[in-house]
């Protein structure tokens, strides 16, 4: 009893999502007239937005005034000889390759006449309004013959257009007569089409294009379209456009709906569904290329079915059945509520697949079903199988085993030829060989990789090796880290040692002065008769000596180290602006001291670089003590800080207080000092510390002198 209750309850379902789909299928035809009569609240003049119909009305007049002209002179006329004058004197063969190219351009125009333009009813006239060519007899000549409210009413249940382009004795072209579009926007478009924009750079850089004088132009475009070209093509795309905004809404209200029932009826209810297993068993990407397809047909391709059955149009045309309107129309209306139910059904279809993957979990779902994971992890399983070949006496059984089923597959395929198996096994035996060529290849690269190793265990840390090692390429590799690492370890020793040298050269060469002060003031100090005011003077003075050594050891280790490259950087995004506000407000009191007036010129915005912001300050720092030290009291320092494309520039310029008469690149060596007197305090390692930090960071550090007028230039690629 309780199995015939669940069967009748998947039935029910069953039944409930078919008129659920039915429904929405049915509505969505039954909106057709809705649509159509909405479609116009979408539609747009294809005379006035379609700028290629302007252009289309342009070539044909110049076209017909050319052939207007052969037919008057009774012979063949090239256009470039009736149309074009010179501007200035030409090359010969320039001269002959811009005719051509117009002449090939009024040919254009003549053949989209006669192919393109099928549609269009024309009339020429001359000033005196009598007619010199027209395709068919239309009666467009009235416009001007016989313009009055009587003519213009038929004409216009007879043409979705027309207009009359009047050429008056200096070339003006206005519009005239023009029914079907609003005439300032058909004047805007055709005089964007006139002469040069219609023809080919060539021609008209050499020739003046003369204007069409005296002569009238008429274009009908009738209602009834009996040829297939390019205004029945502006007409159809303005039509399908239209209706495919007016039949969004009614889409996206099929869609919800059957979205909303496919969301509440619970997946373990339709899980068993027949059509949903064989769903389920597909890849993946199949689901999605369906689904994808359903999504194009639903929303871009069914416009001209929409279209051809709103205006009762057949969409299948079969000439043997000889169908009546009735019938046909009842045929488009099934196929119809077969095309959306078929849609409908795979958007329904493809929500339940995905409440089967989030039910399912979505990693195993596509481990399952995916072709893509598949296809990959069987490249990764061969892949693999070809790494796992590794020297040594296993490989032979595996040798051993492709040659055997290569033997096999190629007696198979000679079973049925004696001389198949007699070649059989001359091919085997080329295989072996080749096989074995390539495992003396192996092996004269492990011989290669066995050398390497020597070399580095006997100290040549220089050795490269750029061929490739095949199965060995990867340890190769393992083995040049651990040589980079070992020859990094023997640079940073070497360093070391060569810090300490250069230290102590430093030390011996600028610490006597202070040093003999502070000996000297000792042996002072012991004098038991100095009196306290000499003995407190003596002390301040020690003081200031000592403090002075102590900078000046500090400075000689920053500088060392910084020599012989053995510094740390902390690399960060600086912003180079704020670091320098920061900087001169630290030494803002010196600059006071010395009655120096700062004029900075920093951009706006931040200027980010990737440096170590604790060494740029003391760059920064030591600059501008350098320039509190030197340059001339009352005097203006600029800072400049310029952000270009690839670089950022830093300068600082002050006038010096002394005359420099030696070599400023002197000034960046250690213990130079900007007055050779030595009468101002410091190491004279400030701009050696600072150009240090700055190639340090991969800047560029630059001092110039400019008569009194000193510069230091920092450059840093972005």
């Amino acid at each position: 009893m309780l199995d015939i209750k669940l069967k009748s309850n998947k039935f029910n379902i069953k039944l409930v999502i078919i008129i659920t789909i039915l429904i929405a299928s049915i509505g969505m035809v039954l909106s057709y007239q809705r649509i159509k009569s909405d479609s116009k609240k979408f539609g747009y003049n294809i005379y006035e937005e379609n700028t290629s119909f302007s252009n289309d009305i342009m070539e044909s007049t110049y076209s017909l005034y050319c052939k207007v002209y052969d037919e008057k002179e009774e012979k063949y006329v090239k256009p470039a000889d009736i149309m074009l004058e010179e501007k200035t004197n030409l090359d010969p063969y320039y001269k002959t390759e811009s005719k051509d190219a117009f002449n090939r351009d009024i040919e254009r125009f003549n053949e989209n006449l006669v192919s393109r333009l099928k549609n269009i009813q024309y009339c020429v006239l001359d000033k005196d309004n009598n007619v010199l060519k027209q395709n068919v007899n239309s009666n467009l000549d009235l416009l001007v013959l016989k313009n009055n409210e009587d003519t213009a009413k038929k004409l216009q249940e007879k043409y979705d257009l027309y207009t009359v382009l009047n050429f008056d004795d200096k070339g003006n072209m206005k519009v005239e007569n023009l029914y079907g579009a609003d005439r300032q926007t058909f004047q805007s478009n055709l005089n964007k089409n006139i002469r040069d924009d219609l023809f080919s750079y060539e021609t008209t850089n050499a020739f003046e294009i003369k204007p069409i004088k005296n002569m009238k132009f008429i274009y009908g475009v009738p209602k009834n379209l009996k040829y297939s070209d390019s205004i029945a093509d502006y007409k159809l795309s303005e039509q399908s456009r239209s209706y495919s905004n007016a039949s969004l809404l009614f889409k996206n209200i099929g869609i919800i709906f059957v979205g909303i029932m496919a969301l509440i009826i619970p997946y373990k209810e339709i899980k068993d569904w027949a059509i949903l297993k064989k769903v389920l068993k597909l890849p993946i990407e199949i689901i999605i290329v369906i689904s994808y397809l359903a999504y194009i047909y639903l929303y871009y391709g069914s416009d001209q079915i929409i279209l051809k059955t709103a205006n009762n149009s057949p969409i299948i045309r079969v000439a043997q059945l000889q169908l009546t309107n009735d019938i046909s129309n009842i045929l488009n209306y099934f196929i119809n509520i077969f095309y959306w139910f078929v849609l409908f059904s795979i958007v329904f279809i493809s929500i339940i697949v995905i409440k089967h993957i989030i039910d399912y979990n979505i990693v195993n779902y596509l481990k399952e079903k995916s072709l893509i994971y598949k296809i990959l992890k069987k490249i990764k399983y061969k892949l693999d199988w070809i790494k796992e070949i590794k020297l040594g006496e296993q490989n032979k059984k595996k040798i051993v085993t492709i040659l055997i089923l290569n033997l096999v597959v190629v007696c198979i395929m000679c079973s049925t030829w004696v001389v198949g198996i007699i070649i059989s096994p001359i091919y085997t035996f080329i295989i072996y060989l080749l096989i074995k060529k390539k495992y003396s290849k192996i092996n004269d690269n492990y011989n290669i990789l066995l050398d390497m190793t020597k070399e580095i265990a006997n100290g040549n840390l220089d050795l490269k090796i750029d061929k490739d090692l095949g199965v060995f390429d990867v340890l190769k590799k393992e083995i040049e880290n651990i040589q980079a690492g070992l020859k990094k370890a023997v640079n940073e020793e070497v360093k070391s040692q060569k810090m300490k040298t250069e230290l102590i050269s430093n030390v011996s060469h600028d610490l006597k002065t202070p040093l003999t002060s502070i000996i000297t003031y000792v042996d002072l100090l012991k004098d038991e008769n100095l009196s306290e005011e000499d003995r407190r003077t003596y002390l301040e003075t020690l003081d200031r000596k000592s403090e002075r050594l102590r900078v000046l050891i500090e400075d000689l280790f920053e500088v060392s180290k910084a020599n012989s490259g053995n510094v740390s950087l902390n690399i960060i995004d600086v912003d180079i602006v704020s670091l320098m506000k920061q900087t001169l407000l630290e030494v803002d009191d010196k600059f006071k001291e010395s009655d120096l007036k700062i004029r900075t010129n920093f951009p706006s915005e931040k200027v980010m670089m990737k440096l170590d912001s604790q060494r740029m300050f003391r760059v920064f720092e030591n600059l501008l003590m350098n320039i509190s030290k030197y340059a001339m009291p009352s005097s203006r320092v600029y800072i400049d800080i310029a952000n270009e494309s690839e670089f950022v520039k830093i300068s600082f310029k002050n006038m010096t207080e002394e005359e420099i008469k030696f070599n400023v690149e002197d000034l960046v060596e250690r213990f130079v000092r900007g007055d050779k007197s030595r009468n101002t305090e410091g190491s004279g390692l400030g701009l050696a510390i600072a150009k240090s930090f700055v190639e340090l960071q991969g800047g560029r550090f630059k001092i110039s002198v400019d008569g009194d007028l000193f510069k230091v230039t920092i450059i840093f690629k972005k």
